[in-house]
């Protein structure tokens, strides 16, 4: 199975920088949710290692039969049904840093891919494009390490370019300010950004 693939490369790229929770009560509790949705994927909960009080991240991943436009219909709602019983369950504290990684057995177009990516509603989604590899999958994620292991980044990206001229009007955003803002965009979501952003570290 593609989501067995995807949740091994998930696991094998997130566990240099994060603890990794796949089989604990916690998992089990959260599988337990699924109801008549059950035995459509995985759960895992990861968590920065060096941060002493970083909240749990959880990631549902889930395949789908999309054999015609009912059924993938049908099954994408059965989805999106267990992923928000999954973030009712969830502390406050946790239940914005919810990821859902979807795949599809059968053709699905591009764009309802990308459609689906682009909503956010009870979570943030990423959807296994056709033709896309699990690498690439992988890599377009916030699992994956963007930051070179010596910290640099290309200067021409978008939010380098947001991050100069925003310097540029402003005096606090210092040199140290926007390298620490720039890793945070770059590495982190949901709360752990928002600890950065606003002072929590």
């Amino acid at each position: 199975m593609i989501l067995d693939d995807v949740w091994a490369a998930i696991a094998d790229a997130a566990g240099s920088r994060f603890e990794l929770s796949v089989n604990d009560e916690s998992v089990d509790d959260l599988m337990s949710l699924a109801g008549e949705e059950a035995g459509l994927g995985k759960i895992m909960r990861i968590k920065r290692r060096e941060r002493s009080n970083a909240s749990w991240k959880t990631l549902v991943f889930a395949e789908a039969e999309a054999d015609n436009e009912i059924i993938l219909k049908e099954n994408i709602r059965k989805v999106i049904r267990w992923v928000a019983t999954i973030k009712e369950f969830l502390l406050r504290s946790e239940n914005t840093d919810l990821y859902l990684f979807l795949m599809f057995r059968g053709e699905v177009s591009t764009e309802e891919c990308l459609r689906i990516e682009s909503t956010e509603q009870f979570c943030r989604k990423y959807v296994l494009l056709p033709g896309e590899d699990v690498s690439e999958f992988v890599s377009r994620t916030f699992i994956k390490e963007i930051v070179s292991a010596g910290g640099v980044i290309d200067a021409n990206d978008p939010l380098e370019e947001a991050l100069t001229k925003t310097a540029d009007k402003y005096d606090w955003l210092t040199e140290d300010v926007k390298s620490q803002w720039k890793k945070a965009f770059l590495e982190l979501s949901g709360s752990d950004l928002a600890d950065v952003i606003f002072g929590g570290e």
